[in-house]
């Protein structure tokens, strides 16, 4: 399956203080009481800090870190979908997929219209190869939210799922074409377990390694788009962790990578757009004005056009 590498399942959840007023009868003997918010959940104030803090450490992708409050905090908070979310989420990127499945089935009973719980669902099961789990999960999760970024993330995901089985065995006929389709076929499937793996090993931190899947998975399927946007995708989020570790350098050197990879066609608009939003950031950060501005006008002239190259 295609990595999961867009923004992914990872949902901003708005944290604010509020005072909750204390009962009518005891409105004079004590002094409102402070709590924050986590989505739409009302929690202490102790709670939502911590919180706070994990979600520090997943923006930062320092799982092990954000895993270790989100756990303390599921046993305080049992029953607060959000913490659920996000320490399944956390558990997935480090490679535990049955213990993230646990959280965000969870997560799901306790608040079924929270679409990104079924996302969360979803993913989980793919990677332990519950496809028709995963299915169901997707489309719940698009029936809740059918429109946004994840929403079209979560569509794709759907389309591959229907679309393709990598486990099918590919048979052998007497039709010439047939035969060759089945071996472009087989080709691909070998392509996307690679890509599958590339996004374990992201989760795990081993970028290098990851990035070798994915071009291992380009020498396999050079010509199938499912896998060119995947290497894309990677390049873009590897540099997301070098912008956030300060390796600059390293950071436009893969995204230059992207870019030059992406000219040649065969990258969904969309990609090349986020591709080239990334290094405009980047360009903006170091102070380089002028190269912004460029890649802003080849930003516009893509924006227009609306087609894949």
């Amino acid at each position: 399956m295609t990595p999961l590498l867009k923004t992914s399942l990872l949902v901003p959840l708005l944290i604010s203080l509020v005072v909750a007023a204390p009962a009518p009868l005891q409105a004079k003997d004590k002094q409102p009481k402070q709590m924050m918010k986590i989505g739409d959940e009302v929690v202490s104030l102790e709670i939502g800090n911590a919180f706070a803090r994990a979600q520090q450490h997943v923006s930062r992708k320092e799982y092990d870190q954000a895993s270790e409050i989100l756990k303390s905090l599921v046993e305080s908070a049992p029953n607060v979908a959000p913490i659920r979310y996000k320490y399944g989420f956390a558990l997935l990127q480090q490679g535990k997929d049955g213990d993230a499945l646990t959280q965000a089935r969870k997560c799901t009973e306790i608040l079924p219209s929270f679409a990104e719980g079924w996302s969360l669902v979803g993913e989980a099961s793919i990677n332990l190869h519950k496809d028709e789990d995963a299915k169901a999960a997707f489309e719940k999760s698009l029936a809740l939210e059918p429109k946004g970024d994840n929403a079209d993330i979560v569509r794709d995901r759907l389309n591959e799922l229907s679309g393709q089985n990598n486990d099918a065995p590919v048979e052998m006929t007497s039709d010439p074409k047939i035969d060759e389709q089945n071996r472009a076929k087989m080709k691909i499937n070998q392509a996307l377990t690679l890509c599958s793996n590339a996004t374990k090993l992201f989760g795990q931190k081993q970028f290098e390694k990851g990035l070798q899947a994915c071009r291992d998975a380009l020498k396999i399927a050079p010509d199938a788009t499912i896998v060119k946007e995947s290497f894309v995708t990677y390049l873009n989020n590897y540099a997301a962790v070098c912008v956030g570790q300060q390796k600059l350098g390293q950071a436009e050197g893969l995204i230059k990578q992207a870019i030059a990879f992406q000219k040649d066609g065969g990258v969904p608009t969309n990609t090349q757009l986020k591709t080239l939003n990334n290094y405009k950031r980047l360009l903006d950060f170091t102070g380089r004005t002028a190269e912004a501005t460029k890649v802003e006008t080849q930003i516009r002239s893509l924006s227009a056009t609306g087609v894949t190259r």
